[in-house]
């Protein structure tokens, strides 16, 4: 039984690694904004920290209590899917992907357009559906959440840390 006991737990051990290897970090987020102002590139570990790609449908079994401010979250997963927010402008935020020596080019990049709405002081986020292509495919590489192609509401954390630093880059906008 003892023997059973323990090669369970080596082969559950082994997948638990697996899955947590395959998962990449965000080592920068690159942010391009509609003129010609040079994108916004955020290296800050402390910022970088706070979000991750690996949240959400399709990647967390409770990514419902990833909402707001929860570790992680860029979306406010919570409340759902949005309409699609009445703005001026969006910008394209581009989740750089490193951690692993053996990494597929595909899964470098994760990328989903911001927009912040004045009206209702609120950011939105929008996943890249089939009708967005190239992106689309190369998200879907790695991750299919089943709610591609609709606009939900920005988190809380990002709200207060990267929403700031979009609108000081690009003032104009």
């Amino acid at each position: 039984m003892n023997t059973v006991t323990s090669a369970l737990s080596v082969i559950a051990l082994s997948i638990t690694s697996v899955c947590a290897f395959a998962k990449s970090e965000t080592v920068k987020l690159e942010i391009a904004g509609p003129s010609a102002v040079k994108p916004l590139v955020i290296t800050d570990s402390a910022i970088l920290n706070l979000f991750s790609i690996w949240t959400g449908p399709g990647v967390s079994i409770d990514y419902l209590r990833q909402a707001g401010d929860q570790p992680g979250t860029f979306i406010d997963w919570f409340r759902g899917a949005a309409s699609r927010p009445e703005m001026a402008q969006s910008y394209t935020v581009t989740f750089h992907q490193g951690g692993r020596a053996n990494m597929d080019e595909r899964h470098r990049t994760y990328v989903v357009t911001y927009a912040f709405d004045p009206k209702s002081a609120q950011g939105y986020i929008y996943l890249p559906g089939p009708i967005d292509g190239e992106v689309y495919a190369r998200n879907t590489f790695s991750i299919v959440h089943d709610v591609e192609g609709n606009w939900f509401h920005a988190s809380a954390a990002w709200e207060r840390s990267v929403a700031p630093l979009i609108r000081q880059h690009f003032p104009a906008n």
